[in-house]
Parts: C-alpha cells; structure tokens; sequence
C-alpha cells in the first residue's frame, strides 16, 4: 500500500469541509460540536482510503474503494440526519461508531487479502 500525499491532504481537507458543514447545520442544538468532530473522524476514515491510498493489487484497490464509498455515502446520511434533526448523543455515538468499526474490520479484511 502506498500513500499519496497530495491526494491525502485533499481528502483531509475536504473532510475537514465537510465536517464543519455538518457543525454548521447542527450549530446551537446541544452536543454540535461533537457533531462536527464525530464527523471528520468519520469521514478521514473513508476518504483517506478511497482517494489517497494506491495498493498492490487493483482488485483490492477497487474493492476498498467501492466499500470506502459506500460507508462515506452511509455516514454522510447518518451525520447530516443527526445533525438536521439533533443530536441524541446516545443514539449517535452507538450507530457511528459501530458503522466505523464494521468498515475499518472490513477494509482491514480486504487489505490483508491475498490475491
């Protein structure tokens, strides 16, 4: 696995952008900030690997990519969701974090995959 830094940096930054959208739209509710930085770790976990990292192997490339993708779509909805409608910290924490760990198990899984 290799890194490109440039492309790192531009998925770390829009990352970043994205995560102060959602404070933004999460701004005065209770817990936003958490929103906003909850947001970015999230969204630097799927950016970084479907933009910023090359493999070995194109099959796993594609294969981390497609899932990478996949989970950004499903925290994009799930951040901006919680955001929009409040933050319940409980209910937020719970279904973030155990979609973050299901897709760092899964990219691990496919990373260390032999072809």
């Amino acid at each position: 696995m290799k890194v490109n830094v440039f492309l790192t940096l531009i998925s770390v930054l829009l990352a970043l952008l994205l995560g102060y959208w959602a404070f933004n739209i999460a701004q005065g509710q209770e817990n936003d900030k958490i929103c906003g930085i909850c947001s970015v770790v999230c969204f630097v976990g799927t950016l970084v690997p479907m933009i910023g990292l090359k493999h070995e192997s194109s099959r796993i490339e594609v294969n981390v990519r497609v899932l990478s993708l996949v989970f950004f779509i499903l925290f994009a909805i799930s951040h901006f969701c919680f955001a929009n409608f409040g933050v319940r910290m409980p209910y937020y924490v719970i279904v973030n974090s155990i979609a973050l760990l299901v897709y760092i198990a899964i990219a691990y899984g496919l990373s260390k995959a032999k072809v």
